[in-house]
């Protein structure tokens, strides 16, 4: 009996190590398959939760019938979404036919900060700054940007059809729990696990939306009254970005302002959109959104900086905006065993999960 334990370990190790890679093999290899199921789920949790903000709303003093409330929801999204297709097909292609341009001005600043360098520094040759940025193509990096989007809109059709079916299956997903699970505790139990993970998860959807959305409009605003190039452009990025966690607001605001100052050739202009678009970032990441989401994710910030890297690896741009609401899955998920609860007690931040 005492060597059969050891070995007994040995083998649950070897498993789960087994069946840990098999997953992420699966994983890259049906990238295709599901980066469109995930977002189809965030999807429809966005449009569950745009349903049950309608639901709030009262006519005479009566609440308005929740099939009119998901109606209502799936019309308000709909919108939003022709909104930002037309919005992607009328700046795309004039961002890239106008990188070329945006290019030269660039190896232009290059170079005359690279005769400044020279004139001012007792160095003993010339800084070619121009050689170490030749790997910053613009046009490059527009035309990869764009074929991202592309590759989005592409599944399109697919993702919808996946959010259809889910809130189709959504008002019976219920029924279909109490017969798949007979015994009453541990049907509580499962009950509990889904609701925790729609309401975690729902949260982080909706709040994420509403500041994403508030700092683009804030955003778009100051790029117009600044007058810099493809303003509905770079608002849509920075509210696309907003949602990689701490990176992406970083690299939202460095793109906006390193045109301004190739577009202008101003470091005044080049200064205040910085200002404004940077203190839109951290009053929105700092002060508001910390205000409406609370402390309902309870995952430590190494975990988050782990995660969007590791889902980075996985499914590129797309695994880094959906890392955090992943891997708050994986935590609670890992929160009900007691073999996997210390892991969950690792991942959270405040060692406190259920």
């Amino acid at each position: 009996m005492t060597t059969s334990a050891p070995a007994s370990n040995l083998l649950a190790v070897a498993a789960s190590l087994g069946l840990f890679a098999l997953t992420i093999y699966l994983l890259v290899v049906g990238e295709g398959v599901f980066i469109p199921l995930v977002l189809a789920i965030f999807i429809a949790y966005l449009i569950i939760a745009l349903s049950h903000m309608v639901e709030r709303i009262k006519v005479a003093g009566k609440q308005l019938p929740g099939w009119f409330c998901m109606v209502a929801a799936i019309v308000i999204f709909l919108l939003a979404i022709g909104l930002i297709v037309q919005l992607i097909a009328g700046n795309v292609r004039d961002v890239v036919d106008a990188a070329p341009q945006y290019q030269e001005r660039l190896q232009d600043l290059l170079a005359n900060i690279n005769t400044t360098m020279t004139s001012l520094l007792p160095l003993s040759g010339p800084v070619n700054l121009t050689t170490l940025m030749e790997g910053l193509d613009l046009r490059s990096l527009a035309g990869r940007f764009a074929g991202a989007l592309q590759s989005i809109a592409g599944n399109t059709f697919l993702i919808l059809l996946y959010v259809a079916f889910l809130l189709l299956e959504y008002r019976t997903f219920d029924r279909k729990l109490a017969a798949m699970f007979p015994a009453k505790e541990r049907l509580d139990r499962v009950r509990s696990t889904l609701a925790e993970i729609g309401q975690k998860t729902e949260t982080y959807v909706a709040v994420k939306t509403v500041v994403s959305l508030l700092v683009g409009g804030i955003s778009y605003v100051a790029l117009l009254i600044f007058g810099v190039d493809f303003a509905g452009f770079w608002a849509l990025l920075i509210f696309i970005l907003n949602f990689i966690p701490y990176i992406g607001s970083l690299i939202a605001v460095l793109f906006p302002t390193v045109l301004s100052l190739l577009q202008f050739g101003s470091l005044g202009i080049f200064a205040m959109v910085l200002t404004v678009l940077a203190g839109a970032q951290v009053f929105v990441g700092n002060v508001l959104e910390p205000r409406l989401m609370g402390k309902s994710l309870n995952l430590s910030p190494l975990i988050i900086l782990i995660a969007l890297s590791v889902w980075g690896a996985l499914w590129g741009v797309t695994g880094m905006i959906l890392s955090v609401p992943i891997t708050v899955i994986g935590t609670i998920i890992l929160a009900q065993f007691p073999q996997t609860r210390p892991i969950a007690v690792f991942m959270s931040e405040r060692g406190d999960v259920r």
